[in-house]
């Protein structure tokens, strides 16, 4: 009766498993052209690591569809044999430590691959088959990848369900080598593949582009053909070899349809069918394969691209463009050169994944014997919950170096405690620097306002910096409230720089700046102080200069400013400014407080619509 009880339950795992592993098959996920990855085949390795013997009932109905998948026996065949070799490991090795938890298993898999798998595939396709050797490399490689990253997944998904079962059963508990295994090879796998992917589909499309383009040319040669020409084109193609061959419709009101080879379209129209699962989408391009040839290898390279100028004018909402009049052409090659180009560069991108594979076992076996070495572990297990474990003997954590609190507790952490010191030490001395950086920088500050003290000239424009506007400010303010004179500031603002300056270019925005003060320039008294006190911004301090005069000056600016073109190369533009002006009001102003009634005013000339001065 357990015995049945064991079976009845053993056969149902085998029935679960073959599902998931028929259906997954059946969901091939695209990497590269030629190359789709059969997550199923995990699910076979998960059933031999679960139920040993009776894993292998899963692996034959996952082959099946590797056979129906691949259109070839040889597929199907690797597929078992390799299935079988890891059976061969898992029985004929099960005595020697953890094998079926220390992640070994993958290593033997990418051995079958190198000893058996790969020159097997390679002699039965090479030589019992019609296939170009490009096929056979991309064919080959991509069931090898298959295979050794199906392997990775399902031994992945084994030590998930072992930490899983850890909760109720102590010796489900998972050793730290096969767990650090797992977790570099997957950290490895899934980005190489991620990028492989886009990387195989941005190439794919680039290619298909530019074959699209290609024939686009061709196809509008065809169209703006009259009379003649059309079959002088059609000979041209015949003559020089080219085996483009073409279609030309006229839909006025006598039709006429000229076909360079009507057998060949009559094929095409009858025999073939779009190929849409292998081939991104492209606007009037797409690939003809021969419907009596559907699950053959060389059924993509044997067929034809077939390219259709009117879908290709064809605008978002599907409406034709109106460029080629009532003409419809179509356009027919054999896709054999492109196909055999992306099965290249998928053979590359998949050796490039081959060697990731290999540098992540090497390095995953490495990095797991350090730390099971390091942690001390050879008779422990690492389990899901540190409740499920029994209350050890005490005598026997002293011997591992462990307490109860953390049972993976070993001699790394003194190593990993100098490692913090040291990096505590690389800290103080990286604050200590940052302190002596901000000093510096601080320094470097001072020693930049003391130049601009010492050098008050705007280099671009030639006016006065802000710090010459003060001074000069604290100066006739000084003698004004002495005198019982005027002073007047006027705030100028270059209206909507920055889009002059986006629009333009940096040059062009440098030499408005230029022009302008050329402009105030021309206009101002050589005891006025004409400053640059922002990116598009001057302020003008103008002694012993009444509100009215000071009002007019801005006038003045504003419209030869604004009837001045300012010319760069070959670009001419035309700009306005807006003004802001106060008057010093004896006893209850300072510099600031002139100043920001200005800036005030300005605020409001620019609120008001700008190219206009306003009075505070």
């Amino acid at each position: 009766m357990i015995f049945n009880a064991q079976l009845r339950r053993n056969g149902i795992q085998v029935l679960i498993l073959s599902l998931f592993a028929v259906g997954l098959n059946l969901l091939r996920i695209n990497i590269a052209f030629g190359f789709d990855l059969l997550l199923g085949s995990c699910f076979s390795v998960l059933a031999l690591l679960l139920l040993g013997d009776m894993g292998l009932l899963v692996g034959v109905s996952a082959s099946l569809v590797i056979w129906t998948i691949h259109a070839n026996s040889w597929s199907a065949l690797m597929a078992m044999g390799e299935l079988l070799w890891l059976w061969a490991y898992l029985r004929y090795f099960g005595d020697q430590g953890d094998c079926r938890g220390n992640g070994r298993i993958i290593i033997v898999d990418i051995l079958y691959w190198f000893v058996i798998g790969a020159p097997a595939a390679f002699l039965l396709l090479g030589v019992f088959s019609s296939l170009d050797p490009a096929k056979v490399l991309l064919l080959v490689t991509g069931q090898a990848l298959n295979g050794s990253i199906s392997t990775t997944f399902g031994f992945s998904l084994y030590l998930l369900i072992r930490i899983a079962l850890a909760r109720a059963d102590r010796s489900n508990a998972i050793s730290i080598h096969g767990l650090t295994f797992a977790t570099v090879m997957l950290a490895t796998i899934l980005p190489g593949l991620i990028v492989a992917s886009m990387s195989a589909g941005q190439l794919m499309q680039v290619s298909l582009q530019g074959q699209m383009e290609r024939l686009e040319v061709i196809a509008r040669q065809v169209t703006v053909a009259q009379g003649v020409g059309v079959s002088m084109i059609a000979d041209y193609f015949h003559d020089s070899g080219t085996l483009i061959e073409f279609e030309r419709g006229d839909q006025s009101q006598l039709p006429q349809r000229f076909q360079s080879n009507p057998g060949l379209f009559k094929a095409l129209s009858q025999a073939h069918s779009p190929e849409n699962d292998a081939m991104p989408q492209v606007r009037g391009l797409k690939l003809l394969t021969a419907k009596s040839s559907a699950t053959s290898p060389n059924r993509l390279i044997h067929g034809y691209w077939w390219f259709d100028l009117a879908k290709a004018s064809m605008d978002d909402e599907g409406v034709p463009g109106m460029a080629f009049g009532r003409t419809e052409v179509i356009v027919v090659e054999p896709a054999r050169a492109v196909v055999q180009q992306l099965q290249t560069h998928s053979s590359r991108i998949m050796a490039i994944l081959a060697w990731i594979l290999m540098i992540a076992v090497v390095v995953a076996e490495m990095l797991a014997q350090l730390l099971a070495r390091q942690f001390n572990l050879s008779n422990l297990r690492l389990i899901a919950q540190a409740e499920c474990l029994e209350v050890p003997d005490q005598t026997r954590l002293q011997k591992f170096g462990l307490s109860l609190l953390w049972p993976l507790k070993g001699g790394w952490l003194h190593d990993l405690n100098q490692i913090l010191g040291l990096l505590n030490e690389r800290n103080d001395q990286i604050n200590s620097l940052r302190h002596e950086l901000q000093s510096t920088a601080l320094k470097l500050e001072t020693s930049r306002a003391k130049i601009d003290v010492l050098n008050p000239i705007d280099t671009l424009t030639g006016c006065f910096n802000k710090h010459e506007l003060y001074r000069r400010l604290d100066f006739e303010l000084q003698r004004c409230n002495r005198d019982r004179s005027d002073l007047s500031c006027l705030c100028i603002e270059v209206d909507h720089f920055n889009q002059i300056r986006d629009s333009y270019g940096l040059t062009m925005a440098d030499q408005v700046l230029i022009d302008i003060v050329s402009e105030f320039q021309a206009r101002v008294r050589t005891t006025d102080c004409l400053c640059r006190s922002g990116a598009a911004e001057f302020s003008l301090v103008l002694p012993m200069c009444s509100a009215p005069a000071a009002a007019g000056l801005a006038e003045q600016f504003r419209r030869a400013v604004e009837t001045r073109v300012v010319t760069l190369a070959d670009q001419q533009i035309s700009v306005t400014i807006s003004i802001g002006l106060s008057c010093l009001r004896l006893g209850n102003d300072d510099s600031e407080s002139l100043i920001n009634r200005a800036q005030n005013a300005l605020y409001r000339a620019k609120i008001e619509g700008r190219n206009r001065s306003v009075t505070a």
